[in-house]
């Protein structure tokens, strides 16, 4: 039985969550470096772009849905049989496909409503100020509550949807062990990827989220893995 964690430990586990994300945050940032320069200097990658944004605004909720599916539970559970598993393919394999699927898509129909939301709050202005505000209502707004609601029902499904684990999914011991880290992790790698997003033209925002949840839900991934969110 572990013993009672305190805040200073948390703040340690959280320091921790931070280094563990230096380097994939540098590998991010350089990413959209790359994303930001091609959107500027490549007529075809803005034309390829709009062809998806086109696909987003005739399909509405569902695209958010089935993109998120693709990029946050399909590729990361492939990518997972080809490096970690050597291509052998198990029942968890599948499970982990379908609860993922249905907790990332619906985390991508959570995200264009609140793009549509922030959209009236603020305008859909491409300058600092509105860049600023939309930044900071969703990291230190939304994103508190959906990516505790991920990592709810992630901390569920790994203990087999026993009711048991809610006592623990309630305790302050689970905040400061495993929710506060997750949140730092979630600023190292998304505050500049948000700044990203809402730079982008409206129809455009929910489609690169796709993309750098992606990458997120693979560090999201190898830190359940090793340990650094549990």
């Amino acid at each position: 039985m572990s013993l009672p964690m305190t805040l200073r430990d948390s703040l340690k586990l959280a320091g921790r969550a931070a280094r563990a994300n230096l380097r994939p945050g540098l590998v991010l940032w350089a990413l959209l470096v790359v994303f930001l320069t091609a959107w500027e200097l490549s007529a075809g990658f803005r034309a390829a772009l709009h062809a998806v944004a086109d696909l987003k605004a005739r399909s509405g909720y569902p695209f958010g849905f089935v993109s998120y599916a693709l990029s946050a539970a399909l590729l990361p559970e492939l990518l997972r049989v080809v490096f970690f598993q050597h291509w052998r393919v198990t029942a968890r394999n599948a499970h982990n496909l379908w609860f993922g699927a249905l907790v990332w898509g619906l985390h991508g129909v959570s995200s264009d409503w609140f793009y549509r939301l922030q959209a009236q709050w603020f305008g859909t202005g491409g300058d600092w100020l509105t860049l600023a505000e939309k930044v900071a209502a969703d990291q230190f707004g939304y994103s508190f509550v959906e990516n505790g609601w991920i990592l709810v029902v992630f901390a569920w499904r790994d203990a087999g949807f026993a009711r048991r684990v809610w006592r623990e999914i309630g305790s302050v011991q689970f905040l400061l062990e495993r929710y506060f880290p997750l949140i730092v992790a979630v600023w190292c790698v998304w505050i500049p990827g948000t700044a990203v997003v809402y730079f982008m033209p409206a129809a455009l925002q929910l489609p690169v989220a796709a993309l750098l949840t992606c990458f997120w839900a693979l560090i999201f991934t190898c830190m359940s893995r090793h340990g650094e969110l549990a």
